[in-house]
């Protein structure tokens, strides 16, 4: 397996729970990345809002890219072993009943045997159960519960938000999530009087070729080649990768676990190493060398 963090105790930490946070980005960096996004920086109006989903041209999420990649450039070098950033996306949870994102699973981007692929996740405003923080199921990311495909595949049940293994990470502005792409994460809903917006970029080993899987409409699952990362800002996410080459059929064998069956294999998979830490930032950073200034 690759090694995914510099840091051996913070690889055998993320290998086991799926997720670390650390501080990430300065108060300094984080106004500025909000001054280079522009009115970019909030996403339309209400709900949950996130460019890499928005019917956006390749022009404006390149540009996004550009940025956040800039952004997190010195902090992802410090953290992880030899990755490059491949999708970007700017993420805003504006207040009401229609913000929460339910726990889900992001696609498969690598071949997970010996590659991990990492998502930073930073909010650019502080963050806690208040206003939709983040919250993971530790272990999750290790449970195969059938292909991880845009659309998204049948037959995979995830837990509700309430479930009581979840762990929920408050943050200062600028601190990150960094988690497994597999892990079963999502946010509660924004109860506050103020938008809260979020910026992510997706890593990939540079060495790891790169992959999407694309459910079909009779449900079949098919894996595809994606050549260079601006694939990703010119999928319209309802058809397969332009021109990409296709690598077969994806085995759909592990569909049909149950919510039970999801949580209580995570729950023993964040065991093995001794137990899923307490609630709270200040645990999740333990041991982690801050880059905030």
């Amino acid at each position: 397996m690759h090694p995914v963090f510099r840091s051996a105790e913070l690889d055998e930490r993320f290998l086991t729970q799926g997720f670390v946070a650390a501080p990430f980005l300065s108060v300094d960096e984080v106004s500025a990345l909000r001054e280079s996004l522009g009115e970019g920086v909030l996403v339309g109006d209400r709900g949950f809002r996130d460019t890499a989903a928005l019917p956006l041209d390749f022009e404006a999420k390149q540009r996004i890219h550009a940025l956040l990649s800039a952004a997190f450039a010195d902090g992802a070098d410090e953290l992880l072993e030899a990755y490059a950033p491949v999708m970007s996306s700017v993420i805003t949870k504006w207040p009401g009943e229609d913000s929460q994102k339910e726990l889900h699973r992001d696609f498969r981007l690598v071949d997970e045997r010996r590659y991990r692929s990492v998502t930073i996740w930073v909010p650019l405003v502080d963050v806690d159960e208040h206003n939709g923080a983040l919250c993971v199921l530790p272990g999750s990311h290790l449970v195969d519960a059938g292909p991880r495909s845009v659309p998204r595949a049948p037959g995979q049940v995830l837990p509700p938000l309430d479930c009581t293994d979840l762990v929920t990470v408050p943050m200062r502005a600028g601190d990150a999530v960094l988690f497994d792409m597999a892990v079963a994460h999502g946010s509660a809903l924004n109860r506050s009087d103020r938008p809260r917006p979020a910026a992510a970029v997706a890593y990939a080993p540079a060495e790891a070729r790169l992959s999407l899987d694309f459910c079909h409409p009779d449900d079949r699952v098919e894996e595809f080649e994606v050549a260079h990362p601006d694939v990703f800002r010119q999928l319209d996410w309802a058809a397969p990768p332009p021109g990409a080459r296709s690598l077969g059929e994806v085995s759909t064998a592990a569909r049909g676990c149950s919510v039970e069956e999801f949580v209580e294999r995570s729950r023993a998979i964040a065991r093995s190493n001794g137990g899923a830490p307490e609630r709270g930032a200040e645990q999740w950073h333990r041991g982690v060398r801050g880059r905030r200034r």
